[in-house]
C-alpha cells in the first residue's frame, strides 16, 4: 500500500517558528502591558475621586448655603459615575438620595458590588465619590484595543521581514537545488562551492564525494563493458569463421548457433551498457539514415522482407544519441523480423512517431527483463532493452496486438 510522502518546506518551517517565536513573546508583552495599564488606569481613577472629592470638600468650606442632599452624575439606574452628598442630619431618616450600593462604614476606599467607592466626611456632610468598575474596565479595554490595532501594522511588517529574511536566507539552497537538479546524467564534475554558506559546505562536500565514487563506478563498468565486449565478441567471431571454412555438415550446421549466441551477448552487452548510462547523448542523430543504414545491413540476411515508407523525408534529427538510436531502432527490427511472420512494414512521420508493425503469431509483448512470449526462442531482453532505451532517450513506447498483427509506435523526440 503506498503512503502519501511526508513532504515539508524547511523555508515555512523556519518562517513559522520564528514568527511564533516573536509572536508568542509580542503577546505576552502585550498581556503585561494589559496588566501594568489595568493597574496605572485603576490608579489615576482613584486619584480622580480623591481629587473629586476633596474639590468637593472646598466647595462645600466656602459655600454659604447649606448642603443639599442630592446625586450628582448621570442616573444611577445605568449610571457610571457619581458624585453623592448627604449631610449628617439626614443620614438615617430616608430622606438621603438613594446610592446603587449598599451603607458604607467609616470613610476611605470600598469596593462593593459593581462599584469603587470613596467616602469621606466633611463640613457636616458626607461625600461619596463613586465609579462603576464596569465603566473602568470598558474604558481600559478601549485604551488596550487602541494599543493592539496600532500594533497590527508592525505585526505586518514584522511578518513581511521575516518572510523576506527566510527567502534570502534560504536562496543558497535553492540555488544549490537547482543547480544539482539541471545537471545532465553524465556530469559528474563537483559541486561549486564558492558561494555556499558554512552549513551547506559539508553537504557540498559530501555530494561531490558522493560524485566521485559514482564516477568510479561508472568508469568499471564501462571498462568491464570494454573488456567483455573484447572477450567475447572476438573468440565468437573467430569460432564461426572456422565453423564456416570446415566442410563437416554438423560444423555449418552449429553456425546459426553461434550467430544467435553472437546475438544475445551484443544484447546483454547493450543492456549493460545502459545501465551503465554509457552513449546516452543528447544528440542530434538523424533518424531517416540510421534507418536506412539498419535496413540494408538486415537485407543481407535470409529474412522476410522490410518496407520502409519514409514519408519522402531526406532526413529527421531528433534529440537523441546516434548509437543509443541505433541500438534501440535495430532491436525493434530484429524482434520485428524474428518474431513476426511476415513483411515488417515501417512508417516515419514528420513529428518523429515511427510505426512498425507486422503479421506475428505471439500474443504477449512483455517488456518485463527475461520474460518470454509463447513460442519465443530468445532471452526476452528485446523488448526490455527497447523499453528502457526509449525512456532514456526520452522516446514513448506504445504496444498494440490483436487479430495476428503486433504495433509499436514510437515517438521520438525532435531536436530543436
Amino acid at each position: 500500500m503506498k503512503t502519501k510522502e511526508n513532504s515539508w518546506s524547511l523555508r515555512r518551517r523556519l518562517t513559522v517558528r520564528v514568527l511564533t517565536l516573536v509572536l508568542g513573546g509580542w503577546l505576552a508583552t502585550i498581556a503585561i502591558s494589559a496588566w501594568v495599564l489595568d493597574h496605572e488606569m485603576n490608579e489615576m481613577f482613584d486619584e480622580e475621586l480623591r481629587a473629586l472629592v476633596e474639590t468637593t470638600v472646598l466647595f462645600l468650606d466656602t459655600s454659604r448655603a447649606s448642603v443639599v442632599a442630592r446625586n450628582i452624575g448621570v442616573a444611577t439606574n445605568d449610571g457610571e459615575r457619581v458624585l453623592r452628598i448627604v449631610p449628617m442630619a439626614v443620614l438615617g431618616t430616608g430622606r438621603e438620595p438613594p446610592a446603587p450600593w449598599p451603607g458604607l462604614a467609616g470613610d476611605g476606599f470600598h469596593a462593593t458590588g459593581d462599584w469603587r467607592i470613596l467616602r469621606a466626611t466633611a463640613e457636616g456632610a458626607v461625600i461619596e465619590a463613586a465609579h462603576a468598575f464596569s465603566w473602568r474596565r470598558e474604558e481600559m479595554l478601549e485604551a488596550a484595543s487602541a494599543f493592539f490595532v496600532l500594533a497590527l501594522p508592525l505585526a505586518g511588517l514584522l511578518l513581511w521581514g521575516i518572510r523576506s529574511a527566510t527567502a534570502e536566507t534560504m536562496a543558497p539552497v535553492t540555488a544549490l537545488a537547482r543547480s544539482v537538479a539541471a545537471r545532465r546524467p553524465d556530469d559528474l564534475s563537483p559541486v561549486a562551492a564558492t558561494d555556499l554558506p558554512r552549513e551547506l559546505r559539508p553537504l557540498s562536500g559530501a555530494f561531490d564525494s558522493y560524485l566521485t565514487r559514482i564516477g568510479a563506478a561508472r568508469t568499471a563498468e564501462r571498462d568491464f563493458i570494454a573488456n567483455a565486449a573484447h572477450e567475447l565478441r572476438t573468440p565468437l567471431a573467430a569460432i564461426r569463421a572456422r565453423m564456416e571454412l570446415s566442410g563437416d555438415p554438423d560444423a555449418a550446421a552449429t553456425v546459426p548457433m553461434i550467430d544467435a549466441l553472437t546475438r544475445r551477448v551484443e544484447r546483454l552487452l547493450q543492456l549493460s551498457r545502459l545501465e551503465a548510462g554509457v552513449g546516452i547523448g543528447g544528440g542530434p542523430a538523424d533518424v531517416v539514415q540510421v534507418l536506412r543504414l539498419l535496413i540494408a545491413d538486415m537485407r543481407t540476411d535470409d529474412r522476410q522482407a522490410i518496407r520502409f515508407d519514409d514519408s519522402d523525408l531526406e532526413s529527421l534529427a531528433v534529440a537523441a544519441d546516434p548509437d543509443a538510436l541505433a541500438i534501440l531502432l535495430r532491436n525493434i527490427l530484429e524482434n520485428a523480423v524474428e518474431h513476426g511472420s511476415g513483411t515488417v512494414a515501417l512508417r516515419l512521420s514528420g513529428d518523429g512517431t515511427l510505426t512498425v508493425e507486422n503479421p506475428t503469431t505471439t500474443t504477449d509483448l512483455s517488456t518485463t527483463r527475461f520474460e518470454k512470449g509463447e513460442g519465443s526462442a530468445g532471452l526476452g531482453l528485446g523488448l526490455s532493452i527497447i523499453a528502457a532505451l526509449a525512456r532514456a532517450i526520452g522516446a514513448t513506447l506504445d504496444k498494440e496486438i490483436g487479430e495476428g498483427r503486433v504495433r509499436l509506435t514510437l515517438r521520438l523526440p525532435l531536436a530543436a
